[in-house]
Protein backbone atom coordinates (compact mmCIF):
# COMPACT_ATOMS: atom_id res chain seq x y z
CA UNK A 1 0.00 0.00 0.00
CA UNK A 2 1.35 3.38 -0.91
CA UNK A 3 1.03 6.64 0.94
CA UNK A 4 -1.69 7.92 -1.39
CA UNK A 5 -4.41 7.27 1.17
CA UNK A 6 -2.46 9.12 3.85
CA UNK A 7 -2.06 12.13 1.58
CA UNK A 8 -5.75 12.03 0.67
CA UNK A 9 -6.75 11.96 4.34
CA UNK A 10 -4.35 14.78 5.16
CA UNK A 11 -5.66 16.88 2.28
CA UNK A 12 -9.23 16.22 3.31
CA UNK A 13 -8.43 17.27 6.87
CA UNK A 14 -6.80 20.49 5.73
CA UNK A 15 -9.72 21.39 3.46
CA UNK A 16 -12.25 20.68 6.22
CA UNK A 17 -10.30 22.75 8.76
CA UNK A 18 -9.98 25.72 6.39
CA UNK A 19 -13.64 25.65 5.35
CA UNK A 20 -14.74 25.21 8.95
CA UNK A 21 -12.68 28.24 10.04
CA UNK A 22 -13.98 30.36 7.15
CA UNK A 23 -17.61 29.55 7.88
CA UNK A 24 -17.20 30.14 11.61
CA UNK A 25 -15.52 33.49 10.97
CA UNK A 26 -18.41 34.46 8.70
CA UNK A 27 -20.90 33.57 11.43
CA UNK A 28 -22.26 30.55 9.56
CA UNK A 29 -21.91 27.99 12.34
CA UNK A 30 -24.50 25.69 10.78
CA UNK A 31 -22.49 25.40 7.56
CA UNK A 32 -19.30 24.91 9.55
CA UNK A 33 -20.94 22.00 11.37
CA UNK A 34 -22.20 20.58 8.07
CA UNK A 35 -18.72 20.78 6.53
CA UNK A 36 -17.28 18.95 9.54
CA UNK A 37 -19.94 16.26 9.26
CA UNK A 38 -19.35 15.83 5.53
CA UNK A 39 -15.59 15.64 6.13
CA UNK A 40 -16.12 12.94 8.75
CA UNK A 41 -18.30 10.97 6.33
CA UNK A 42 -15.68 11.18 3.57
CA UNK A 43 -12.97 10.20 6.06
CA UNK A 44 -14.94 7.14 7.11
CA UNK A 45 -15.55 6.12 3.48
CA UNK A 46 -11.82 6.32 2.69
CA UNK A 47 -10.88 4.37 5.82
CA UNK A 48 -13.51 1.69 5.15
CA UNK A 49 -12.10 1.22 1.64
CA UNK A 50 -8.64 0.65 3.10
CA UNK A 51 -10.00 -1.83 5.66
CA UNK A 52 -11.89 -3.68 2.91
CA UNK A 53 -8.67 -3.99 0.91
CA UNK A 54 -6.90 -5.29 4.02
CA UNK A 55 -9.53 -7.98 4.58
CA UNK A 56 -9.38 -8.94 0.90
CA UNK A 57 -5.60 -9.33 1.14
CA UNK A 58 -5.96 -11.48 4.28
CA UNK A 59 -8.54 -13.68 2.53
CA UNK A 60 -6.26 -14.15 -0.47
CA UNK A 61 -3.29 -14.90 1.75
CA UNK A 62 -5.04 -17.62 3.68
CA UNK A 63 -7.05 -18.92 0.70
CA UNK A 64 -10.47 -18.25 2.16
Amino acid sequence: MSLDVVWQLAGLGIVVIVLNALFKAAGRDELAWLVSLAGLALFMILVLQVVARLFQAVRQTFGM
